[in-house]
């Protein structure tokens, strides 16, 4: 995917001039060294940037796109480090991010790499993460910051983990990544504070679109989208309050880090009591893979009564959804 010419190397810093927001001024400063150089797409000339964690190839139009996403994702990236609890470790490489400037320029790079039958076409807004590397294309103010930020934890995690997180699970960190306030050169992110996913977790509710835990659970994002927009926004919220509820709970926040600490070593077949060539085979097939580890993983580092923690975690959406 690394189509570029480049050329006029030199180095600069990123700062993130935002907008006013309550309580973001005691963020993460988006202050990070970037070289920039020039980038010749097939479709424009662009940039490629890269800073200490990320190789960003972008044809965006937008100047605060253009001149401030490293410092963001630089940011991002310790967001994703304090909300998963996995150390930093020294970049092997920059991770690849492409940010086209139209969804045309974004679809055309998706069927050369992906092909015309792609799921990912599909997509409406922002763009995806395939592989370890993120593709978008500018959606307008915050909302191609906060897909950015979703989509960088997919990207995070596929680098991080030797294994495959559940989709319950790696879904819900990235719902918890895309919350953010902006100030000057900080970016604050706010897990619990997301206008768009506190809508839609609202909207399940009122509208008696629950999803019950256990299919929650083993439920895929390609199966929610395929039920239409309200039941995929749907999802999304139910597992934005799912992982806050997980992470308001010493107990189970515990089990959720062992949980990821297992996955960062390659242990998760101890936790299903199988042998580790039983999950590598499951991976060639992600949704086979879903479908098997999603509840047993859950009753092994979580919570072994489903029905309890059900209970007590629709109260918690209740009340995040200020409808008790």
């Amino acid at each position: 995917m690394r189509f570029f010419a480049a050329a006029s190397l030199l180095t600069c810093l990123c700062v993130y001039p935002g907008c006013n927001g309550p309580g973001a001024s005691r963020g993460t400063p988006m202050i990070t060294e970037v070289q920039r150089e020039s980038w010749q797409s097939p479709y424009a000339t662009g940039q490629a940037l890269t800073s200490e964690h990320y190789r960003i190839f972008s044809t965006a139009r937008s100047y605060a796109v253009r001149t401030y996403l490293p410092g963001f994702m630089e940011a991002a990236y310790a967001n994703y480090s304090a909300l998963t609890g996995l150390a930093d470790l020294p970049a092997r490489e920059p991770m690849p991010i492409y940010m086209l400037s139209s969804r045309r320029e974004w679809a055309a790079l998706t069927r050369t790499v992906l092909g015309e039958s792609s799921e990912a076409l599909n997509v409406e807004a922002g763009g995806y993460c395939h592989n370890g590397i993120c593709v978008f294309w500018e959606i307008g103010g915050t909302g191609t910051f906060s897909v950015a930020s979703h989509e960088g934890m997919h990207q995070f995690l596929y680098h991080r983990l030797k294994d495959r997180l559940p989709k319950w699970l790696e879904e819900g960190l990235a719902t918890q990544a895309e919350g953010h306030r902006i100030q000057a050169d900080s970016v604050l992110f706010t897990p619990a504070d997301n206008p768009s996913r506190f809508s839609s977790l609202r909207s399940a509710i009122v509208n008696d679109r629950w999803v019950p835990l256990e299919d929650l659970l083993a439920m895929e994002p390609v199966e929610a989208m395929r039920g239409g927009t309200e039941r995929a926004v749907g999802y999304y919220g139910q597992l934005w309050a799912l992982v806050q509820f997980i992470r308001s709970d010493a107990g189970y926040r515990a089990g959720m880090q062992r949980l990821l600490g297992d996955a960062r070593d390659g242990q998760l077949h101890v936790a299903m009591n199988v042998p580790a060539s039983a999950l590598v085979q499951l991976k060639a097939a992600p949704q086979a893979y879903n479908r098997a580890v999603s509840v047993p993983l859950f009753k092994h580092y979580v919570s072994s009564d489903l029905a309890g923690f059900e209970n007590r975690y629709a109260d918690f959406a209740k009340k995040l959804a200020r409808l008790q």
